[in-house]
């Protein structure tokens, strides 16, 4: 594989993650800079891809991306829909409500499993290819995080997870490869 140059999508990787971490902390405007990293990631993540011939971890990411986004909008749609269908006059006894609040809770933390599996698959990719140690660490990170959501403990592994993959944008070399040249011509020895 010939040496690629991949310097504008490290930085623009590096930037989507520094985006989409600190976007779920800003009140109001965050989902919009959330999305705007989300999209700059997985632009890093194609060009890196279509450089090496790898679509490994765009379609990881993209995957993980699709199986998060409809997963919230079944969890949302359940949500909705239970308390729509729900009489007037009918009232939800204390058992009730807290199944409810457990069945929620459950489906959202198999959401982030499900999603958390693709982007392991990803950063696992990435650091196939670049040979970046941290891609591996986030990989780690995000699939520990999502297997301890459960115990909300896992929600602050998954944010050491995304500063690794800041991490691993910036530590990134800025090419890609092997330099192909001649082999070696082996000397025999004549005695």
């Amino acid at each position: 594989m010939a040496v690629v140059n991949v310097s504008s999508e490290k930085n623009m990787g590096m930037w989507g993650a520094i985006l989409s971490l600190v976007g779920g902390f800003i009140p109001y405007v965050g989902s919009v800079l959330s999305l705007i990293g989300l999209i700059l990631m997985l632009l890093a993540l194609k060009g890196i891809g279509d450089a090496v011939n790898d679509e490994r971890p765009f379609k990881n990411y993209l995957y993980g991306v699709i199986f998060a986004i409809g997963g919230l909008i079944i969890f949302v749609v359940l949500l909705v829909g239970t308390f729509a269908l729900v009489p007037d006059d009918w009232h939800l006894n204390e058992s009730a409500g807290i199944g409810l609040v457990i069945l929620f809770f459950v489906l959202f933390v198999a959401l982030v499993i499900g999603a958390a599996y693709f982007e392991k698959r990803a950063w696992l990719a990435m650091y196939e290819i670049t040979g970046t140690k941290e891609f591996k660490d986030a990989a780690t990170w995000t699939w520990w995080g999502a297997l301890t959501a459960i115990i909300l403990v896992g929600f602050l592994l998954i944010i050491i997870a995304r500063i690794f993959a800041i991490i691993a944008f910036s530590n990134m070399p800025g090419e890609i490869g092997e330099e192909t040249g001649q082999t070696p011509t082996e000397e025999f020895a004549v005695w």
